[in-house]
């Protein structure tokens, strides 16, 4: 990887950043061939012996402290342990290349016997959860990103689609007309997860598709889909139709059951899953539910303009998520297409901390979402499909 300064010194402290009031920053070009310097990279064997970082899953690096018995994590400060086969490696660092350069290119071993079937498959998967507690022209939008998605993903790609409300709905595209299955998510946040649980609905090798073969079944799904009435809502919540016009979107608890739900497929069925989250507002209803009101409530009394104040996070409910998400191999970007106070203070732990993206579009009116996902999945899927040959740098 190359780093390149836009000056060549940095401001010592923020304030004297901010007293100079010079543009700065870096560019970055991941897998160049040679450094900012022109020095090509260390090579070697045994990537798959660096230790990463127990809290964020940063590589062990040249910029790390090193201790006799562990070391700290560059990027979080977490203190991290060796093991004992790490312990001897490390006892003689003249011979790590990780720790004698910033820049390595180290080859990952494959293993033959598990390439034919019985060990991780290099299998990437798309999951797809629509939420439909929304409007009409919400839902059209996404059904268009979604197909515009289809075109966009690599050859081998596996596809699920999911939908929540009040009730989580999984998809079986699979058959010659898409079968649905629902599970109704408990309103009372003192119920323990689901009434059953989504492998148990549907097993999981059902709810993924190819789609190679499945793309039209899966364009069929999405023509299906249709946003909650206000009836359903009341009446899963207890309320009469006319109390509950809008909300019943239970975010919260349908990311913590699908992350589950993919877990039992890391390490055999897939290497690593992408979450496409697509919201029409804030969460308010099950587990993870965020309060709205507090906008513009915290700040009326205190003579500040709540739409330029950066609110902190509400509860930690998605911070703590995105960390179950990194075990299972599961990274969700979080697309909002709202203009109405969403608390992304909160949201956006789940995203950026699992591996995911954060995007929010005013409007569904004039929004570029489509062409956005289209392009931005064609760039993912060259580069899933360049570094599929187990290199790290």
């Amino acid at each position: 990887m190359a780093v390149r300064a836009t000056v060549s010194r940095f401001p010592a402290t923020p304030e004297a950043l901010e007293s100079c009031a010079v543009q700065w920053g870096v560019a970055v070009t991941p897998f160049a061939a040679v450094d900012e310097r022109g020095q090509p990279p260390t090579t070697g064997a045994g990537g798959d012996r660096i230790p990463r970082c127990e809290h964020c899953w940063a590589y062990l690096s040249s910029h790390c402290d090193l201790e006799r018995w562990g070391w700290t994590c560059a990027l979080c400060g977490t203190l991290n342990g060796f093991d004992d086969e790490a312990e001897r490696r490390f006892q003689r660092p003249d011979a790590c290349p990780e720790l004698n350069s910033s820049f390595v290119d180290l080859e990952i071993a494959v293993d033959e016997a598990g390439a034919g079937g019985d060990g991780v498959q290099a299998l990437p998967v798309y999951v797809a959860a629509v939420d439909l507690a929304c409007s009409e022209e919400f839902l059209e939008l996404i059904k268009s990103a979604l197909l515009a998605a289809l075109e966009a993903l690599i050859p081998g790609s596996l596809f699920g689609l999911m939908t929540f409300s009040h009730k989580i709905g999984l998809y079986d595209v699979q058959g010659p007309i898409p079968l649905v299955k629902n599970v109704f998510i408990p309103p009372d946040l003192e119920e323990d997860g689901l009434p059953v649980a989504l492998e148990d609905a549907m097993p999981l090798l059902s709810f993924l598709a190819p789609v190679d073969t499945c793309k039209d079944r899966i364009a069929a799904a999405l023509e299906t889909l249709r946003p909650t009435s206000s009836w359903e809502r009341g009446a899963a919540s207890g309320h009469e139709e006319d109390a509950v016009l809008l909300g019943g979107r239970g975010f919260g608890t349908a990311m913590s059951a699908l992350i589950e739900y993919l877990s039992s497929g890391y390490g055999s069925t897939f290497a690593l899953a992408r979450v496409f989250a697509f919201l029409s507002g804030a969460p308010d209803y099950g587990a993870g539910l965020l309060d709205t009101r507090r906008y513009g409530e915290q700040y009326a009394s205190k003579g500040v303009d709540a739409n330029l104040a950066l609110l902190p996070e509400q509860i930690p409910f998605y911070r703590d998520l995105a960390a179950v998400a990194v075990q299972s191999g599961v990274c969700i970007d979080i697309f909002a297409v709202t203009d109405e106070y969403t608390d992304l203070a909160s949201l956006k732990f789940l995203s950026i901390e699992s591996g995911g993206y954060l995007f929010l579009y005013a409007n569904a009116d004039d929004s570029t979402l489509p062409q956005d996902m289209y392009a931005w999945l064609n760039e993912y899927s060259v580069f899933y499909s360049e570094n599929s040959d187990s290199q790290i740098s």
